[in-house]
């Protein structure tokens, strides 16, 4: 059985593979998102506070004063899109059995809510911690257990 692990942050991406528990994890694949590593400030923003648009629905306007999605927040929103959409084509090709999503509370949540139904139904264990930076011998130190149950028999 392929368990792989996802382990990512609002910037960056390492996936691994595995198979047995003690197996090394082999790096599938890393991905790279630039802009989610930006503050707000230094993404561009293509609509500017006070200026009005057109809202699609019966001639609607739209105002600077309705909530807004700051840039830092679609950057995540399109990684995290990138990523599943990675995923959902892995697992339409059984590249894998079982998903392990390691991430910050936030974006782990935007990973979860765009998962699409194959790939939600694989998902083992989601953690919401950063290990994104962390060296892969310690990822694996911290996740071997999440991602390989024991069970209690002793």
């Amino acid at each position: 059985m392929t368990s792989w692990i996802l382990v990512t942050d609002a910037g960056r991406a390492r996936l691994f593979s595995t198979e047995l528990r003690e197996n090394a994890w082999n790096l599938v694949e890393e991905f790279e998102h630039t802009a989610g590593r930006e503050t707000s400030c230094d993404i561009e923003n293509t609509s500017p506070p006070g200026r009005m648009q057109q809202g699609d629905a019966q001639g609607g306007r739209r105002t600077a004063l309705e909530p807004r999605t700051w840039p830092k927040e679609v950057e995540a929103e399109h990684f995290a899109q990138r990523l599943v959409e990675f995923l959902e084509a892995a697992i339409a090709k059984r590249d894998y059995d079982q998903l392990v999503l390691v991430a910050p509370p936030h974006f782990l949540g935007m990973l979860k809510k765009k998962l699409g139904q194959q790939s939600a139904k694989k998902l083992l264990v989601s953690i919401d911690k950063d290990l994104s930076k962390f060296p892969t011998a310690e990822i694996r130190e911290r996740l071997v257990d999440a991602v390989f149950p024991q069970t209690a028999a002793h």
